[in-house]
């Protein structure tokens, strides 16, 4: 039996694909604006960084930097709260992996960019909340990933004392690993900027319990 971790998890982009709704708020609220939508590929490309980031880069996209940043946001909020899993959905082999982890002994734990509560409200969601033990959202501290802040608290959380790692997508999860002096574990997506020197690359989110063994 492998050795009990603490495995630490991004959210969009890692477990679940929620550019769907996060582009149907953003081209909501650019409809309001009397601006045309921005394509979902575009918008899954900011994604990552909070959605106070996200907004900005989708107004800077539609060259309206004279629109409000605060009311744009809170614009936003209400638009994406209204449709928060409507289209987003955990992706392959997810559930079954996360399960897989938490039944041998792994503690789980989330740290993500997205606000907490929304957070809180897709795990529930797709019934993955009762795998972790600790979630981290973009507002729950001060400092956002990269920084090692949010991660650190997610392991301390859960108890710390054992080995850790954060299991991400793209660049920032790979800097909030090597700020943190944790393992980094990538399995790519098309959200945010690419990161190519993590400590381990797998191709599929079932690799994970065999690649945790291993480590």
């Amino acid at each position: 039996m492998a050795e009990p971790r603490i495995l630490i998890f991004d959210l969009d982009g890692t477990l679940v694909d929620s550019a769907p709704d996060l582009a149907a708020a953003a081209n909501a609220m650019l409809g309001e604006l009397g601006a045309p939508a921005l394509p979902e590929a575009a918008i899954r490309s900011m994604i990552g960084d909070g959605v106070a980031l996200l907004v900005r880069r989708v107004l800077e996209a539609s060259r309206l930097q004279e629109v409000s940043e605060p009311a744009a946001l809170a614009r936003f909020r209400a638009l994406y709260d209204a449709c928060l899993t409507e289209r987003t959905r955990p992706y392959p082999d997810v559930p079954e992996t996360l399960a897989r982890l938490h039944s041998t002994g792994h503690r789980l734990g989330i740290c993500t960019n997205k606000p907490v509560a929304p957070t809180r409200r897709i795990l529930e969601a797709f019934g993955l909340a009762r795998c972790f033990g600790a979630v981290i959202g973009g507002d729950s501290l001060p400092q956002r990933k990269p920084a090692p802040e949010p991660l650190l608290a997610a392991i301390a959380a859960l108890g710390g004392r054992l080995p850790a790692a954060m299991i991400g997508d793209s660049a920032k999860d790979v800097l909030c690993a090597r700020a943190a002096a944790v393992t980094a574990i990538l399995i790519p997506s098309d959200y945010g900027r690419r990161a190519a020197d993590a400590d381990l690359t797998l191709a599929h989110f079932s690799d994970l319990p065999d690649a945790v063994a291993r480590l």
